[in-house]
Parts: C-alpha cells; sequence; structure tokens
C-alpha cells in the first residue's frame, strides 16, 4: 500500500521531510520498514474522541471499526451494554435518539450558571462557603458574565430614569405624546431636579439616536433591549442544561449506559477533519490520504461546539479501552474541569489496559506550565500518565504554530499543524490549523507502531515518540522533547534498539 511513495503534491507537506517541509518523515519510514521486510502484523483501532464523523463520506467509510460482536437488530448482541454500536457510540444524544446535543459553552459559564442561584445576592463576608464563593466569583469573571451583569444593572436604572420621565410626559403632553420627538420632550417638560438627574443616564441612547426619533420610539428600543436580557438573566437562573436530557447521573462515572448510534450530526465537521487525518484513504483526493489509512477509526461522540463534559469523556475513553482501541485521539482540551478526576481515573483505566492517548496542547498560544489545561493526564499524585502525549502544532518550517500552547514541562512533542487539507461532510475537503489538527497526526504514527510492533507497550510507545522526535531549533524549551514527531526515527530507534 505504501511502496509507492508520492509526489509531494499528492502526499500532504505534513509527511514529508526536507530543508523546506519539516514534517514527519513518513515516507521515508516507509521505505526503511520496506528495506527491512518488516510489515504490519496488527490490526490497530484508533477512538477518536471527538464532535463525531460523516460516516458517509467515501474515504472513511472504508476505514470505519466495525464491531465485530454487533448487528444492527436492535439487541445488544456483544452483551457491552450499548445497542447497535457498529461503528461507536454518541455520548451526546438521548437513548431515544430524538435529541442530539451539539452546543454547550464554555465550561466556565456552566460552572458560573450552576452557582449563580445560590450567589446571586451574596457578599463574600456572608457567604458561608467562601472558597466556593470565590471558585464562584472566577467562573463569573472568566465567563466574561461580570460586564454583562453590570451593564444590566445599569440598564435597570435607565429603566427607572424612563418610567419617570415617560410618567410625567404622559400629563404634560397628552395626546401629542405619539408624536412628540426626543429633543422637543426635553425641552417641553418642566425644570424638576428628579426630571433632570434622570436625563443623565440616558443622554447617550438620546445621543445615539437617529434626528427626530419620537419619545415612544426611543422608550420601545429600551424597554425591547431590557426585556431580552431580563429573559437572559432569567434563563442563567432556570434554563435547564440540556445535557441533562441524556438521563444519566453526570457526577456518577459508573452510569455509562446512555446515549445514542448516531454519530453523524450537526456540526460534525470536527471530527470528520481529525478522522481523514488519521485514516483518510485518498479514494476522491489523493493529498488527503491519512498518515496510516490502515487504521481502523472508532467513533466516540463526546464533544459538542463548546467545552466536552468531563463525565462524557472519562465515559468515552472506558468505552473505547473495553472495545479494542489501542490508540486514542482526543483533539479537545479546556482551562477549567470540575470533575477532573473523573476523566484522570478513565486515563489511568487505559494505562492497566495498555491503551495510548494523544491530547491537543490547545489554540491560546499559551505556557501551559503556568496555567491549569485539562484534561491534565496526570495521576492523583500529579505525575503524568506513562500512556498519556499532549501535542503542539509546528509548520512547515518547524516553528511552534502562531495559535498553539506550549510547555516544557506539559506539552511532550509538537507535530505538523498549519494548512493541513482533510476530509470534511459531504465528501468535501477543506485546510485547517491547529493543535486539534496536529494530534491525529502524531496519533497515526502511533497507531502505526503499534501495528508493525505489537509488543510495544503504550508507555513504551510514548517513549519512543518523545526521545525520537527530530530537534527543532525553535522548539527548544517550548515542549519536553524540543522537537517534531518523526516516523523515520522511530521506527528506526525501535529496529535499532532490537538489533
Amino acid at each position: 500500500m505504501y511502496s509507492e511513495v508520492p509526489a509531494i503534491d499528492k502526499a500532504g507537506w505534513h509527511k514529508e521531510y526536507n530543508d523546506t517541509l519539516h514534517g514527519i518523515n513518513l515516507f521515508k519510514a516507509i521505505r526503511f520498514l520496506e528495506s527491512r521486510n518488516i510489515e504490519p502484523s496488527a490490526t490497530v483501532v484508533v477512538g477518536i474522541i471527538d464532535s463525531g464523523v460523516d460516516t458517509t463520506t467515501i474515504d472513511l467509510t472504508p476505514a470505519l471499526w466495525t464491531n465485530p460482536g454487533e448487528r444492527i437488530d436492535g439487541r445488544d448482541n456483544d452483551g457491552n451494554g450499548y445497542i447497535d454500536d457498529l461503528h461507536g457510540w454518541n455520548f451526546l444524544g438521548t437513548k431515544d435518539g430524538s435529541f442530539n446535543m451539539t452546543s454547550a459553552g464554555t465550561e466556565e459559564y456552566r460552572e458560573f450558571k450552576r452557582l449563580y442561584p445560590k450567589y446571586k445576592n451574596v457578599e463574600r463576608e456572608s457567604a458561608a462557603d467562601k472558597a466556593e464563593y470565590d471558585y464562584y466569583v472566577r467562573m463569573r469573571q472568566k465567563a466574561g458574565i461580570n460586564g454583562y451583569m453590570k451593564m444590566a444593572a445599569y440598564t435597570a436604572l435607565k429603566d427607572e430614569c424612563y418610567a419617570l420621565i415617560d410618567s410625567v410626559a404622559r400629563v404634560v403632553f397628552r395626546e401629542t405624546l405619539d408624536t412628540i420627538t426626543v429633543s422637543n420632550l426635553a425641552s417641553g417638560l418642566p425644570d424638576d431636579e428628579r426630571l433632570e438627574a434622570a436625563f443623565q443616564p440616558l443622554l447617550a441612547d438620546m445621543m445615539r439616536a437617529k434626528k427626530g426619533v419620537t419619545w415612544n420610539e426611543l422608550y420601545n428600543t429600551h424597554k425591547n433591549g431590557f426585556a431580552l436580557m431580563k429573559k437572559r438573566l432569567h434563563g442563567i437562573e432556570h434554563d435547564v442544561d440540556k445535557r441533562l436530557l441524556m438521563g444519566d447521573d453526570l457526577k456518577n462515572p459508573d452510569d455509562v449506559y446512555y446515549g445514542n448510534t448516531c454519530l453523524q450530526v450537526e456540526g460534525c465537521e470536527h471530527g470528520t477533519f481529525v478522522a481523514g487525518i488519521i485514516a483518510g484513504q485518498g479514494i476522491k483526493e489523493p493529498s488527503c490520504s491519512g498518515v496510516y489509512p490502515a487504521a481502523r477509526l472508532m467513533i466516540l461522540r463526546a464533544a459538542p461546539d463548546g467545552d466536552e463534559y468531563d463525565k462524557d469523556v472519562a465515559t468515552a475513553i472506558r468505552y473505547a479501552v473495553d472495545n479494542g482501541a489501542k490508540v486514542i485521539n482526543m483533539s479537545i482540551g479546556k482551562m477549567t474541569s470540575p470533575d477532573s478526576a473523573m476523566v484522570s481515573d478513565a486515563v489511568g483505566y487505559a494505562l492497566q489496559h495498555d491503551v495510548l492517548l494523544l491530547q491537543a496542547a490547545g489554540n491560546n498560544h499559551m505556557n501551559i506550565d503556568s496555567v491549569p489545561y485539562f484534561p491534565t493526564g496526570k495521576n492523583p499524585e500529579g505525575v503524568f500518565y506513562d500512556n498519556y502525549i499532549r501535542v503542539g502544532a509546528s509548520d512547515k518550517d518547524g516553528n511552534p504554530a502562531s495559535m498553539s500552547n506550549f510547555g516544557v514541562r506539559e506539552v511532550d512533542v509538537f507535530a505538523p499543524g498549519v494548512a493541513i487539507r482533510s476530509n470534511t461532510v459531504g465528501n468535501e475537503y477543506m485546510e485547517a490549523d491547529g493543535t486539534s489538527v496536529a494530534t491525529p497526526v502524531a496519533s497515526a504514527v502511533a497507531a502505526m507502531l503499534r501495528a508493525y510492533f505489537p509488543r510495544l507497550k503504550a508507555s513504551q510507545v510514548k517513549d519512543i515518540l518523545v526521545r525520537s522526535s527530530r530537534p527543532e531549533v525553535p522548539l527548544n524549551g517550548k515542549c519536553r522533547s524540543g522537537g517534531i514527531v518523526d516516523a523515520y526515527r522511530a521506527v528506526k530507534m525501535i529496529v535499532d534498539n532490537n538489533k
């Protein structure tokens, strides 16, 4: 399958390595393996924890993992607790399939919303649990709510001013109020200190209004805006998190049998793109063939638009482990994680079962050595699990991508993540940047290593990928390895060590 090495315009730059393209050196790795008569001896299943996948895409359909013990008949044929899970599972859907969650907002907003009813009218001095109150304040700030809350309070003050002026105007102008302009109203009202004070907060509204606007029009504009604001504030306190529709206990890691079989939903472009990078078949467009097309893709829908829920990530990891994945790609990450221990325990479970996980380092252009980033990939003692790799994004010149997070302790290695072309929904293709793009490049190399050298443990594959990475001067101090994943250096290290 790999014996004929394509030209650069047929390959995708991220697979190459030369003076101008600092990719993963895939084709030199393939030539090296062929020269040693080494062939893959295992089929490796890669779990993709993401937004779902367009399973009808011609370049992905042949690469889908198929559950060998399951068939579509409304029964749990293999007894794993999931009915008709032929290619994976959707942890963001109701059991009856009537609702599939596509948007979730940030974790900071969800945490603010959870605590808002408790602390909305509370000052720190009177809070019984000051640590929780401080957490609430941090979430409110990180969610960007502080400014909105201040605006809401000021708008409420303006509403009182509008009401006062309107009550006087209805007496003074009576039947002409419908046509009186803002400028005529201001000059026609009696001198009164209360009215003068009431006009002050409204000056900005009056100055922004079009020339000749009537008082009623201005007041109605304010009332409509204030009503929408009050509706949103009411929603913060009273609207139910749609994630609760799944019916499981979000705080119980053992409550895992929820969701449905729908893997292709609105917003699955991200997961489709990731899947194509790993194992796209290149049927329609050869340049979009995956790094390791022989991998089989287990689709685990657990990442909506916004921040993923910890429960869903943990459950997806455990499903992947229990159903045969040997590599798990997680192009996800966030800055707040209320149930991070749940995910960390799942990573530990994966380690016990010899499964390797790779996670995106994030796209905040931030040193994550100095800020929390989740999942942490660490055990309860704060030590990184040996089966967990965090991946940053590099460009064609071997520089860190402008958006990529970095960290000499928190990021293990970089991989190509700029101007990468892959599948999107509807048998189309697109180009994208980011650590979400770089991570499946590294995951595919990991899958390749586990296919050609199946005796290697997950911890050994991690060690090899990090130690064999190709040093790049611009990455020195940006990650633990100081380099980019290099498939050739990795396979050569394995072969040389086995001599």
